[in-house]
């Protein structure tokens, strides 16, 4: 056998250390690795594959691997690949019959999709279902719970939207979980009867079990509905992902054929990131490959993901789960990476520290992380402030300091700051921004922060909900049109008037206004929304108006008038709509105009490509589902795993749910303070809440915390049950914090700051964390290094203890400036006009406008790479339609690309996520002169695909959509396909318009090819020579491959010279094919 020390020797790779070989040498059979943060897991299963090929003991594509992102996937499948080619050069291997053979490197998803697309029609749903996104989920969700008849969910006492996500959400808990819906409406049912058990004491005057009844007892209606949308998925041939991996499940335990060709075709299975699979991954990865040569690699300390499925416990259950026939679970091996080769010694420490108790507590062994031996103690920073202002100063005077170093490679170096939430990061980019430190904020979260953001979204929300109150407010109150105090509090006794009114003003009785007064809540005093509406149309002198002030009312009435006249465009297709809106409040000049937010144009447009992906899963999403959706989305998506990678001499800022698998040479984590890191739970309800699964319908049951409801004899027994209950949800939720923290901590390579601070918006100060003392006390932190108590008695940040004048001066700090500016110019402009006044007025009229196509325009941040031809071909001509855009004709052939586009998707399985296509017809290379597109022709180019090449050939990628950065634009990359053939990536478009009419078109056109090749080589990290590139124009069944593809060089030349006026634009640079 040839040793994996022998290996890397020939291979010049670093010597493994004993608890690798231990890992690389393992036998063929189940076993469990616990790597630890950091422990250099995808260098050592790479190896693994290595050792097993260099000993004969597995063929190439005899390999399974799996994980959880296509980052990590592809970052997996690249080490392999790699260590491959570098054996079989070495002659450590016989090379295969198939010499470019690969091993099968996927995400979980993916690889359940394509058992799910395989065999599909042996269990009854659509092979070529198409995937839900979220926004294309919640909008089916959505019109379910609105079109229902069921009247239980009027006894619900809640609205439209959070329905709709009770629904979707225990939807996927069911179908994650496989468990039987009429099980969990028979619970429900007998947890509704504890209503009926006496109260057990004489004191007790509420009943202890009634929102516990009321919560459990909203199943039923929900059950339904989760039911209808599983069934209408599946009329309409739609899938979620979780209906994927459940289908695949129902296929493998009801067809033994599928899990034997499984069994035949990988005898070697790698799994990544195994703690955060969820139970029906387990369930059918067990039922696939138990038994078998599987080796799981994960960290209980770094299981975050609970809220979507995931639980820590399948590390523990793994020996049950894949034990091979005769053997127990403690016959299952279970190795050791614990030398981390990320963090030094100070970091590990600090980290070690924070999950000591877990691993004390693990069901399984889990070593201490130990730093490399030359790693150096690193550095550990302290400060706890005051406030959370001084906080904020504190940590951009850090990052300022560690970004003028570089890094070991003279680079700028990489930096993150790691938040708990995103709701507090303001103090924080405040004071970054004014130290000049570049920072950017991952998520939705940020873009809906950003100010002309949040006036868009404000008035989309008054032109929709009449209740929309505070919206209206700020908007009235802000720099547009400036209403005072007085005249906002005049406006409110406006809505408080009409509310005691009927439609012809008239008083109403008092029967009717005491049965009001019964219905709504008691700070409820009427829509200032219609009350400005009102407004608008009064009569001048009317006695409601008597409090406005003059300048009040009329700046009132153009507001309203203004909205009135958005409102009655709300029937616009959503994008347009956002667009008017813009226009209509002058958003789109006044970003433009604000030198002080560069971020604000870009911040606009990410918004309506939000808008536009979410009209991707329904074309006639109307503004109300959207708003609602927008919510959620902003959860979800701060909640997700990042896939941006570290961007040297920049602070990203992202929480850390989604820093999960990234690192950077810095890393502040902030709050770190009594009630957010480590946070506590608001409501230790559980399951016991609207639209959650019981916890016994679990896979992970036996894992989670028991409420011993059944047995109670009365309510009062119930509610000491519930205390205890909500005692172990504490230590759970506990045990996530430390996880959290240990998450946060391990992400540095180089230096760390903890922060914290006395006061923030709370009434009482909140001393340091449990896991700075913890740190402290292991003397990772100077004694003197945490304050006992805050220096000041009262919130020094308390509103009311500063007195500012309203409204805020639209300019800010620079009004007298610009003001002085505008005098100067007003007084230094000639006022008499002479007899050449007027010809000298037209004379520069007719140069403006002989100058006007000419004139600079200021481009968009982000460009797509199928208009960039354009920008470099016709700059005077995209000049104008930016100057003036122009509705774009919506042609036919648009729609054929697009569902060809989606069918070749749907086709592969899911491996991107992107959009579908641009929506434009110069990516469709759409011809008006087609005629209509009828279903024949979709027909006629899914046949001409399915007979050529790429029918038979397994993609790497598809539709994968890549945010390219390119001469200070960013490049936004849509990449239909990747192949790796005879060892090169090939980048394929699918065109399903009329091949390039001459070498000059196709010239233009392959500036798409070199984009997204180019975009590919960085997303991946390669080389681009290592690329090809050609488009396949499906309805001639011909592939062309241009003669030559631009290098970056070549692009950036071509770009800047469409920038500047009479610049050539030839590029500069040679040209590789």
């Amino acid at each position: 056998m040839i040793s994996a020390q022998r290996i890397a020797e020939t291979l010049g790779l670093p010597s493994p250390t004993e608890q690798q070989r231990r890992v690389i040498e393992s036998p063929l059979e189940p076993g469990l690795v616990v790597a630890g943060a950091g422990s250099g897991k995808t260098e050592t299963m790479a190896s693994r594959v290595v050792w097993l090929l260099a000993n004969g003991l597995v063929g190439i594509e005899e390999i399974l691997g799996l994980t959880f992102t296509r980052k990590a996937a592809g970052e997996l499948g690249v080490r392999i690949r790699a260590r491959i080619e570098q054996l079989q050069q070495a002659e450590l291997a016989a090379v295969p019959a198939d010499a470019f053979a690969t091993p099968t490197v996927q995400t979980y998803n993916a690889f359940a999709n394509g058992i799910f697309r395989d065999s599909a029609t042996l269990i009854g749903p659509e092979a070529e279902s198409v995937v839900l996104t979220e926004a294309s989920a919640w909008q089916l969700a959505r019109r379910l719970v609105v079109e229902s008849t069921d009247p239980r969910l009027l006894e619900l006492g809640r609205g439209v939207d959070p329905i709709t996500q009770a629904v979707i959400s225990l939807s996927r808990a069911m179908s994650e979980n496989v468990a039987d819906p009429a099980e969990v409406v028979r619970l429900a049912g007998s947890f509704t009867g504890l209503a009926e058990l006496p109260f057990g004491s004489a004191r007790i005057r509420k009943a202890p079990a009634a929102d516990a009844v009321a919560a459990v007892g909203a199943l039923p209606p929900l059950v339904d509905l989760a039911v209808r949308f599983q069934e209408e998925k599946t009329r309409l041939g739609l899938v979620e992902y979780s209906d994927q991996v459940a289908f695949a499940l129902a296929i493998c335990e009801r067809v033994p054929q599928v899990v034997a060709e499984h069994r035949k075709r990988f005898r070697v299975v790698l799994l990544d990131e195994y703690q955060d699979t969820s139970v029906v991954q387990t369930r059918l990865l067990a039922t696939l490959f138990g038994g078998t040569p599987v080796m799981a690699v994960g960290d209980p300390h770094q299981s975050i993901y609970g809220w979507r499925g995931a639980s820590a416990a399948n590390l523990a259950r793994f020996g049950a789960d894949f034990a091979p026939a005769g053997a127990s679970a403690a016959d299952v091996p279970v190795y050791a990476l614990s030398t981390s080769w990320r963090n030094p010694g100070a970091v590990l420490g600090a980290a070690n520290r924070i999950v000591e108790p877990l691993t004390a507590a693990s069901r399984i062994p889990v070593a201490r992380l130990e730093p490399r031996p030359d790693a150096g103690d690193g550095r550990l920073d302290v400060a706890y402030e005051e406030t959370i202002a001084d906080e904020a100063a504190s940590v951009a005077a850090w990052f300022a300091d560690r970004l003028r170093q570089t890094g070991s490679d003279g680079r700028p170096r990489s930096a993150a700051m790691l938040c708990r939430s995103l709701k507090t990061i303001e103090p924080f980019t405040t004071a970054l921004a004014d130290r000049g430190v570049p920072f950017r904020v991952l998520g939705l979260g940020r873009l809906l922060d950003q100010p002309a953001v949040v006036d868009l979204v404000c008035v989309l929300r008054v032109l929709h909900d009449p209740t929309a109150g505070s919206e209206l407010v700020r908007l009235l109150t802000g720099a547009h049109w400036r209403i005072g105090t007085k005249d906002v509090h005049a406006l409110s006794r406006v809505a408080s008037w009409l509310m005691s009114r009927d439609h012809a003003q008239k008083p109403l009785a008092d029967e009717v206004r005491d049965g009001l007064r019964a219905s709504v809540v008691p700070d409820e005093v009427g829509s200032v929304v219609d009350a400005l509406d009102f407004v608008v149309g009064a009569r001048d002198g009317h006695t409601a108006l008597a409090g406005f002030s003059e300048e009040g009312l009329a700046r009132l009435r153009t507001a309203g008038r203004q909205l009135q006249v958005l409102r009655s465009r709300v029937g616009l297709d959503l994008v347009d709509l956002v667009t008017v809106v813009q226009q209509e409040l002058l958003l789109d000049i006044e970003v433009a105009a604000n030198e002080t937010d560069p971020l604000g144009r870009a911040s606009l447009e990410a918004f309506t490509e939000q808008v536009a992906g979410y009209l991707q899963g329904d074309s006639a999403g109307t503004l109300g589902p959207f708003l609602a959706w927008l919510a959620e989305a902003e959860r979800r998506d701060n909640l997700a795993p990042r896939t941006e990678e570290p961007e040297p001499g920049t602070v990203q800022i992202l929480t850390i749910h989604g820093s999960k698998g990234l690192e950077w040479d810095v890393v502040a984590v902030p709050r770190m303070v009594e009630g957010e890191l480590p946070g506590t739970l608001r409501e230790k309800r559980g399951w016991v809440a609207f639209g959650a699964l019981p916890f016994e319908f679990r896979g992970d049951s036996a894992e989670l915390p028991s409420l011993a409801w059944r047995g109670v004899e009365t309510q009062k027994e119930f509610a000491e049950a519930m205390e205890a209950f909500g005692e172990e949800l504490e230590e759970r939720n506990a045990a996530e914090q430390r996880r959290l923290a240990y998450v946060a901590i391990t992400r540095t390579r180089s230096d760390l700051l903890l922060t914290g601070s006395f006061w923030s918006t709370q009434q009482k100060p909140r001393g340091p964390g449990a896991f700075l003392r913890e740190i402290q006390q292991v003397g990772l932190i100077a004694p003197d290094a945490l304050p006992e108590a805050p220096e000041l008695e009262e919130n020094p940040l308390e509103p009311g203890s500063a007195r500012v004048a309203w409204p805020l001066p639209p300019l800010g700090p620079r009004e007298a400036r610009v003001r002085a500016a505008a005098e100067a110019v007003a007084v230094a402009a000639p006022d008499a006009e002479t007899v050449w006044t007027r010809d000298i007025d037209l004379l520069l009229a007719e140069r403006d406008a002989r100058a006007r196509d000419a004139e600079l325009v200021d481009l968009p941040t982000r460009i797509p790479a199928s208009r960039f031809k354009d920008f470099v071909s016709d700059p005077a001509g995209v000049a104008a339609r930016l100057r003036r855009p122009m509705p774009e004709r919506p042609y036919r052939q648009t729609r054929l690309g697009t569902l060809f586009h989606g069918w070749v998707e749907a086709r592969y399985g899911p491996a991107g996520t992107a959009d579908v296509i641009d929506a434009s017809g110069v990516e469709l290379d759409a011809d008006p002169t087609e005629p209509p597109v009828e279903t024949e022709d979709l027909d006629r180019l899914r046949a001409t695909f399915e007979a050529s090449e790429w029918a038979a050939r397994k993609p790497e990628e598809v539709e994968v959509e890549i945010h390219m950065e390119l001469a200070g634009q960013v490049v936004i990359c849509k990449i239909d396909a990747v192949f790796l053939i005879d060892g090169r990536y090939r980048v394929v478009d699918w065109k399903t318009g009329r091949t390039p009419k001459d070498a000059a078109d196709l010239e233009l056109k392959q500036l798409q090819l070199a984009l997204y090749r180019l975009a590919f080589a960085k997303w991946r990290g390669i080389d681009p020579d290592l690329i090809d590139a050609e488009f396949y124009f499906v309805a001639e069944d011909r592939s062309l491959k241009p003669e030559r593809l631009y290098s970056e060089e070549d692009l950036v030349a071509l770009w800047s010279g469409a920038r500047t006026p009479d610049a050539s634009r030839a590029p500069s640079g040679e040209t590789v094919g």
